[in-house]
């Protein structure tokens, strides 16, 4: 695909993806923090409603009066947790190779663009702790040149992460239960608008070069 400026548009995309791979992350405690002692005081389409049309802000929610702290996070502020954030990032690195659907005219992004994209969300800070998630960059790209339908975005990763590593998280507590439930829904939704948000983005990089924030 052609690009005004494509190491500009390179970088502009990964750092979409890296900004999308935050606001995840953060949406996960601000709407845990809804099922905290004032249960329920939030109403939870409000915060979705927020989150999904603010793909790229972390802290949207806090307009919403929800804070993460010790106390309506406490069960998510360890160093085993945080590590969900780099496996968020790779989660949406490996399926790069979808963006090759997104056309501007008869010109699409080639497999070297999507591989440079792919490399500098990596080197942003992804990680695949204990190989936890099965996709690939590659098996992505066979299953996009090949046609085939790519599995929907789920949270089936991030569940066994939290079983098998944040114990404080995979006590049966009511407040455990509600993140399970969150996070099934919000994971699938949450992806679907941040790939409208990249299909977006690759477009706008076509036509013009957007100031890159630093």
């Amino acid at each position: 695909m052609f690009f005004i400026n494509e190491s500009a548009a390179i970088n502009g995309i990964a750092d979409t993806i890296m900004k999308g791979s935050v606001s995840l992350y953060n949406a996960i405690k601000y709407i845990y923090s809804i099922a905290d002692n004032d249960f329920y005081n939030v109403n939870i389409k409000d915060a979705f409603k927020v989150v999904l049309n603010n793909v790229t802000d972390a802290d949207s929610l806090q307009a919403l009066g929800l804070r993460i702290n010790d106390k309506t996070c406490a069960e998510m502020q360890n160093k085993e947790y945080n590590r969900v954030l780099p496996l968020i990032v790779y989660s949406f690195a490996v399926r790069i190779p979808t963006l090759k659907n997104v056309k501007n005219g008869d010109d699409y992004m080639s497999d070297d663009q999507l591989y440079r994209l792919y490399t500098a969300v990596i080197e942003k800070g992804a990680e695949n702790y204990n190989d936890l998630i099965p996709e690939t960059f590659l098996e992505t790209k066979y299953l996009v040149r090949k046609g085939k339908k790519i599995p929907h975005y789920t949270a089936d990763w991030y569940k066994t992460y939290i079983y098998t590593n944040v114990p404080s998280l995979a006590e049966i507590t009511n407040k455990n239960m509600f993140l399970f439930g969150l996070v099934d829904v919000l994971f699938a939704m949450f992806y679907s608008c941040l790939e409208e948000e990249l299909h977006n983005k690759i477009i706008e990089f076509t036509t013009d070069t957007p100031d890159i924030e630093e």
